[in-house]
């Protein structure tokens, strides 16, 4: 028997919650005892995850979304649609029609290929997925709940979303035209707190004195990513007008030289009214 005090028995314990240990770390472990077989279920949502958003926060999609965790494939919700309103209606939601629908989850996916000698590595490979898979799963996740066509209806694609186009007001300023979409967002009784814009469309804003930085102040995050089209923004009440329904399930695997990342969530949208699509001064 050992003599060895219990003190110094160190055991590496699975760390499905990610309390200690990043998704690239814990998959590494699982790689070193299992190899190509390795797969790792998590109790977290990953894509939220991705180890350079905290010394340079970068809003996604997912980020300007109320969250709910939901522990089944179908979650129903309250709707509220304004096609009953009227352009002179001084406060539009008396008219709203309210109603429910069922909404599904859905999983999310992104793969890399990965080399062998990553494989052969576990520091390397514990970079590789928190790095390079982790990001790729964000972009995947920002198109879906932008763009996507099957259980998740993507908030560019939704009945309901309203348009705007930039406006001779608007005096050809990007900064002014969100300014006013924001506007026509609470005039159905909303609150803006979200944009979503293209990065060509991000950073000349930087260049327009504090622009940003009143908008943060307002409570408004900008989330700025290549699934939304350039020379467009997406303003709305994203607290109030849509959910995230987390089932809180994410899987790191291997699929013969690929690395594969899949998380499952919905996207519910209450109040589709209460996002507006801009057009931005001249934009393509």
């Amino acid at each position: 028997m050992s003599n060895m005090p219990v003190s110094d028995v160190r055991m590496m314990l699975d760390d499905p919650e990610l309390t200690r240990r990043s998704p690239g770390e814990e998959f590494a472990l699982a790689h070193a005892r299992y190899g190509p077989d390795a797969a790792v279920h998590l109790r977290a949502s990953i894509s939220d995850l991705f180890p350079p958003a905290k010394r340079r926060p970068r809003f996604t999609v997912r980020h300007l979304l109320r969250k709910a965790v939901v522990d089944a494939d179908e979650t129903t919700v309250f709707t509220e649609r304004a096609e009953n309103t009227s352009p002179d209606d001084a406060a539009p939601e008396w008219e709203f029609e309210v109603g429910v629908e069922t909404v599904q989850t859905q999983v999310v996916r992104a793969s890399v290929p990965v080399p062998k000698e990553i494989l052969a590595d576990p520091a390397a490979l514990a970079a590789f997925v928190d790095y390079r898979l982790l990001v790729r799963l964000g972009t995947a996740e920002n198109d879906v709940l932008l763009n996507g066509m099957g259980p998740i209806r993507g908030l560019l694609r939704h009945p309901g979303l309203r348009r705007r186009p930039a406006e001779p007001s608007d005096g050809g300023s990007a900064a002014r035209t969100l300014l006013a979409t924001a506007a026509l967002c609470e005039w159905y009784g909303g609150s803006a707190d979200g944009i979503v814009m293209h990065p060509d469309d991000w950073w000349p804003l930087v260049a327009d004195g504090a622009f940003l930085e009143r908008l943060a102040v307002q409570g408004v995050k900008v989330s700025r990513t290549r699934m939304v089209p350039a020379g467009t923004a997406l303003v709305g009440d994203f607290t109030a007008a849509a959910t995230l329904l987390d089932r809180r399930s994410s899987t790191i695997r291997l699929d013969g030289d690929a690395l594969v990342a899949e998380i499952i969530e919905g996207l519910a949208v209450h109040l589709p009214g209460h996002f507006v699509l801009t057009s931005l001064p001249g934009g393509r």
